[in-house]
């Protein structure tokens, strides 16, 4: 099963966050379903609730290992650009030569053309 990094913007204020995060959790069920195992950068949100003193880079240095070892990138949304973390992401995952999918129909297509 590929592994899928599903990047988008969350957000520093508050309620935009929980709704980016709402978004982000949606988009990357439709990955799931795809067959695909996903990763949501957002998902450590709780362990910042939980413990209360996570910062900005406790959030952004957990979920990068998990990109890097990731099959691909899907971005999510159409806000990303407004998105500072989404940016690095996409940057790191070009470094590392990880494919990057901006639509989930091309990416499911990419893998089944791979297995052929």
């Amino acid at each position: 099963m590929k592994r899928i990094y599903v990047a988008g913007k969350l957000d520093d204020m508050a309620c935009n966050y929980v709704k980016n995060l709402y978004q982000m959790i949606k988009s990357s069920e439709e990955v799931r379903k795809a067959g695909f195992a996903i990763f949501v950068p957002g998902i450590d949100f709780l362990l910042g609730v939980v413990h209360g003193n996570w910062k900005y880079e406790d959030y952004f240095n957990n979920s990068q290992p998990w990109l890097d070892i990731s099959d691909a990138v899907f971005v999510q949304g159409d806000n990303w650009k407004e998105s500072k973390g989404t940016k690095k992401e996409i940057e790191r995952a070009r470094e590392k030569g990880i494919p990057l999918f901006f639509d989930l129909k091309v990416m499911i297509n990419y893998f089944k053309d791979k297995e052929e």
